[in-house]
């Protein structure tokens, strides 16, 4: 039997020493949503399915090396109904919390969000980058200790930052909720999708074969539905 309490442990440290070696500058707070920010250094991963990934749908990117030319910032949880309202004087989620990530939010409001606070959202190139944090393997640990999903969700979000994170010391970019990139992404189960953008990362709504960092789903920019959040990005 796996004992995740020793596993969590063990991914924690592991998190600890990847986060000192890939960073080179200290978390800040933006002063005008009050939200932590991580530095991520430049370097190279692979998009598109990862070898012994049983789960790829055929709609992942192709397989490709990918080279993070500059060091970016990204946020080190999904924005929460508290910075949000703080920014936009908006509350549009369908589940209520301060803390949790703020939702129903389509992506032009995302990029608005961002701009207002100096900020943009990250490329999927970047947010893949980000998601792996410094690996280019599938996570070891099991989703239920890094990301909520359909089996451990209860049907709702969560509270932001209360799984582990990632080796940039990121939260939930698997899970909790969907989360909007710049790219234009006409691509979903039903094919093509006019004037779209790609979502990243999965839900708690979704199950295993979401929860994967090559997962994308094309969504029209207009789409706000109660698993739909994001986090922003930038370049200094």
């Amino acid at each position: 039997m796996l004992n995740t309490r020793h596993s969590s442990i063990v991914f924690a440290v592991s998190a600890v020493i990847l986060l000192s070696a890939n960073t080179s500058h200290r978390p800040r707070v933006n002063p005008k949503d009050g939200l932590t920010y991580m530095w991520i250094r430049s370097g190279t991963y692979w998009t598109g399915c990862l070898p012994g990934d049983t789960q790829c749908i055929g709609w992942e990117r192709k397989r490709t090396e990918i080279r993070i030319e500059k060091g970016f910032w990204i946020g080190q949880t999904e924005v929460t109904q508290a910075a949000y309202k703080k920014i936009m004087n908006a509350d549009p989620s369908y589940y209520h919390g301060a803390s949790l990530p703020v939702e129903r939010v389509g992506w032009s409001d995302a990029t608005t969000y961002c701009s207002r606070i100096g900020m943009r959202l990250p490329t999927e190139s970047e947010w893949e980058y980000a998601a792996y944090g410094g690996t280019t393997e599938l996570p070891k640990e099991p989703l239920n200790v890094i990301a909520w999903y359909d089996p451990n969700s209860n049907d709702t979000t969560h509270t932001v930052g209360t799984k582990l994170p990632n080796g940039f010391g990121l939260f939930d970019m698997l899970g909790n909720v969907w989360e909007w990139v710049s790219d234009v992404g006409t691509i979903d189960m039903n094919g093509a999708i006019p004037n779209a953008r790609v979502l990243k990362g999965g839900s708690f709504y979704n199950a295993a074969r979401d929860i994967r960092v090559a997962d994308r789903l094309g969504a029209p920019i207009d789409l706000r539905h109660r698993d739909v959040g994001f986090r922003c990005a930038a370049d200094n």
